[in-house]
């Protein structure tokens, strides 16, 4: 009898101890949003040989016409780097760890020994086309996670600018005032 009055108060207090060690270790905090700390970028950059355009038909694209065509871009560390664009493409995948200005240009040296009877095409025109903003940009958040951030959290600024020429006028055009840098791209991300 002594020996079952023993074990149900040792089971009696084994039960209250498990109880309050449960409510001591809940202390109804809500989990933590998680912050953004970084973006990934994968830079895509394509340079089409032509375009149609409904007026006109097929466009050649002038920046191909250029001897050489190097992309310029900032890296994880806010500084510029240079590659030269090979097959008529790049890509370049960067994290940025910081708020920065990033930016895509285009460097090209002019072409040297070009002709009008050597083009292939009536009509030219910058063409280029970068990734799609919802596949380029991915924020990173401090739980280790990577989606699409808000638009309150960076810009994306394309160049929208197309201009064409006829080939009689191509020539005299890259000679006298094409830009051998050209901006085609400026994101600003805020950490």
């Amino acid at each position: 009898m002594t020996l079952a009055a023993v074990l149900c108060c040792a089971m009696t207090t084994t039960v209250f101890t498990a109880c309050g060690s449960d409510s001591d270790d809940n202390t109804n905090t809500p989990p933590t949003e998680p912050t953004i700390v970084g973006y990934q970028v994968d830079y895509n950059l394509e340079l089409p040989k032509e375009e149609q355009q409904e007026v006109i038909g097929a466009c050649g694209n002038y920046y191909l016409l250029c001897d050489k065509i190097e992309v310029g871009y900032i890296d994880e560390n806010g500084e510029e780097q240079r590659e030269v664009v090979n097959n008529e493409k790049w890509t370049k995948t960067v994290v940025y760890k910081k708020s920065v200005k990033g930016q895509l240009k285009l460097y090209l040296t002019k072409p040297t020994g070009l002709s009008e009877e050597s083009l292939t095409y009536d009509y030219y025109t910058a063409i280029f086309s970068l990734g799609a903003k919802a596949q380029c940009v991915k924020a990173i958040y401090s739980d280790g996670t990577k989606k699409e951030p808000s638009s309150e959290s960076y810009t994306y600024l394309p160049l929208k600018s197309s201009t064409t020429f006829p080939k009689t006028t191509i020539l005299r055009y890259m000679e006298e005032k094409m830009k051998t840098e050209v901006e085609i791209l400026t994101i600003r991300f805020y950490i």
